[in-house]
């Protein structure tokens, strides 16, 4: 069985298709039914810290899976690396079961966050924390959403510390660090990334977002833009 959401966009009909299927979680052993994307469709720019526009934006509910069981929190509830059971019975992870301050999805993104820090994959913790704050966007908590941006920031210089890769194209990793960091409130540690990493960055379009970043970081502004803006702006 399959489920869809359409819209027509640009003259087009595009289409989300989803689809309900059973996994069973690989901590708890229990089988329950997730909902999995089957495909979707994406027009517009991206914000600066790489969230989607519409309709693949919408899917993030999809986006994680969560054992009703155990409470483990995977992309793939059925996979799950070899310390995830201690890990679910750890006191962090209970506490961040029942985090009050943070909506439901973002919860569950922060879990996985902490099974895949756990495992030394500080690079899917770091975008398992950053979809966290987009749900806090999306639930109008922007305290929540800037606390996640601000773990999410620290994950990925952990990453990059440790070499592993943010995004596919070299120097992106750079933006999307100072896009957390400026969305944080973070804007004295925004100037030192861009100082610090920008004379090795040659692609154009991420030094004129890096240059739209300063704009932004000088009046103290936090809110959310995306890659036409920056790219469209005169820096």
């Amino acid at each position: 069985m399959r489920v869809s959401t359409s819209e027509r966009q640009t003259g087009e009909d595009t289409t989300t298709t989803l689809y309900p299927v059973t996994k069973t979680c690989a901590v708890w052993g229990t089988a329950s039914e997730y909902i999995e994307i089957g495909s979707t469709s994406a027009f517009g720019a991206p914000d600066l810290d790489s969230r989607p526009p519409e309709m693949a934006r919408s899917t993030i509910f999809a986006w994680v899976q969560r054992c009703p069981a155990c409470g483990y929190c995977a992309a793939d509830i059925s996979q799950a690396p070899g310390h995830a059971g201690v890990t679910v019975r750890s006191i962090r992870y209970r506490a961040q079961l029942v985090d009050s301050t943070m909506p439901e999805l973002a919860n569950s993104f922060l879990r996985q966050a902490i099974v895949d820090e756990r495992a030394g994959d500080y690079a899917s913790a770091a975008w398992a924390i950053v979809h966290a704050a987009w749900v806090c966007n999306d639930e109008e908590k922007p305290e929540a959403a800037q606390e996640c941006r601000g773990k999410a920031a620290e994950m990925v210089m952990r990453a990059i510390e440790s070499g592993q890769e943010i995004t596919e194209q070299r120097g992106a990793e750079t933006a999307i660090l100072v896009d957390l960091l400026r969305r944080a409130g973070r804007f004295a540690k925004a100037r030192q990334v861009i100082a610090s990493r920008r004379p090795g960055i040659i692609d154009d379009v991420i030094l004129k977002i890096l240059a739209f970043q300063e704009l932004l970081i000088a009046r103290g502004d936090v809110a959310r833009y995306t890659l036409d803006e920056a790219v469209g702006a005169e820096a």
